[in-house]
């Protein structure tokens, strides 16, 4: 069962933020940095042989993930502890006996993973390489897409005293085992090992606008709402947002009100962001914005869309339903009727945002121009390929290193 979230303070994510490492959450800190930091020296060095991503699986789908370890140092490694961090599209579908397991929660700005510690019992020797007795099994959860699994591996750790069986789980030992064909030449190491996985799924992203309606000089709340209707959780490639769009200010109209994660781009356009780089199926969150009524104007609009973001996808690659991607922000409509994307309102739109709501900040903002006729945004950005991340199919993939396979077991029910 998916553990419950804690509550948690957002961080504001600027939406120009780049980090150079392209991943969506970094690998937690481990027991025994002082001691990986003291194997560069000498005595052991664990590291991991470098391999590629998987692509081409499904939900229902069952992974084999094959890994292979060197010990580089000069002196066998002792009290190994080997860390998997997978994230929360994944489960292991083995719990072995000398491993604990973890669902851990969402925390901070990182979204909920599948954690386990596994003590390696073993001795490894300089100069061996080691693969796993079988593969790391992992089943591709219904709300997979862009997945994860991060292990890390350390020698001369103290975390279970109690030995071999102190793990909870009921499968066999994980065990190493020597391998026997050498090294291909030119293979890179890495003190960690993160191994991308992309499921050919979907999460639909959509906006809502709202319809406010108010005579000059009286202040409204016109409320926007992101929200991911799944079926997938999705995260960014970079620690950015991973939800961007651009809210125009209705013509007539002063901005008061500024939510959070939100500010000005242009002179009246503000950009908005989801707060985390990721976002979970069947979540929303609600931006309210104060408007100023300054000039009674029929049928004044404001167009709501999603723009490109920082990474490398183009616009919402994984979101197939296009016909929400798009809103309005409608004040003093003529027809009654609500707003293309939104729902009706009277003059208070109201704050609340369900699930993931947040409040506002107040101050004046942009001026909704007074000329024209229409919304204050264009059509929705040009969007990058919907299909080249999601199709593919291919039931077995390769790794790069080796050309070790990846088993790709199909759910049949």
């Amino acid at each position: 069962m998916r553990a419950t979230s804690k509550a948690r303070t957002p961080r504001r994510l600027a939406a120009g933020a780049v980090v150079a490492a392209t991943v969506g959450w970094s690998l937690t800190a481990v027991p025994g940095g002082t001691a990986a930091a003291e194997q560069a020296d000498s005595g052991p060095e664990l590291v991991f042989e470098q391999s590629g991503p998987i692509d081409g699986v499904r939900p229902g789908d069952s992974v084999a993930v094959p890994f292979a370890v060197k010990n580089k140092g000069d002196a066998p490694a002792t009290r190994v502890v080997l860390y998997l961090r997978g994230s929360q599209g994944l489960a292991y579908d083995k719990r072995y006996s000398n491993c604990v397991y973890e669902d851990a929660p969402a925390q901070d700005e990182g979204p909920a993973q599948v954690d386990a510690e596994c003590d390696i019992e073993q001795t490894l020797e300089p100069g061996v390489v080691y693969e796993p007795a079988e593969p790391i099994g992992l089943d591709v959860l219904d709300r997979a897409l862009y997945e994860r699994l991060n292990l890390n591996i350390l020698a001369g750790v103290g975390t279970f005293p109690e030995g071999t069986q102190h793990g909870g789980g009921a499968d066999p030992v994980l065990r190493l085992v020597a391998r026997t064909a050498p090294e291909a030449p030119g293979t890179v190491h890495g003190g960690e090992l993160a191994t991308d996985i992309t499921a050919e799924n979907t999460a639909d992203f959509a906006l809502t606008g709202s319809k406010v309606k108010g005579e000059r000089g009286r202040t409204v709340d016109a409320k926007v709402t992101f929200a991911n209707k799944g079926p997938a959780w999705a995260r960014n490639d970079v620690y950015g947002p991973i939800g961007v769009f651009d809210v125009g200010i209705p013509r007539g109209t002063t901005v008061t009100k500024v939510p959070e994660f939100c500010e000005p781009a242009g002179a009246a356009t503000y950009r908005c962001t989801t707060p985390y780089n990721y976002a979970d199926e069947d979540s929303e969150r609600a931006y309210v914005f104060g408007l100023r009524i300054d000039k009674v104007v029929a049928n004044a609009t404001g167009a709501v869309a999603f723009v490109k973001g920082d990474h490398h996808w183009g616009t919402l690659p994984f979101d197939r339903n296009r016909t929400n991607n798009t809103a309005e922000i409608t004040v003093n409509a003529s027809d009654g009727g609500a707003a293309a994307g939104g729902a009706s309102g009277g003059a208070s739109g109201g704050t609340d945002g369900g699930a993931g709501s947040s409040g506002s900040t107040n101050g004046t903002g942009a001026t909704g121009s007074t000329s024209g006729a229409g919304t204050q945004l264009g059509e929705l950005a040009e969007t990058g390929s919907g299909d080249t991340l999601l199709a593919g199919g291919a039931a077995l993939a390769l790794l790069a290193a080796g050309g070790a396979a990846v088993a790709v077991r199909r759910r049949t029910s």
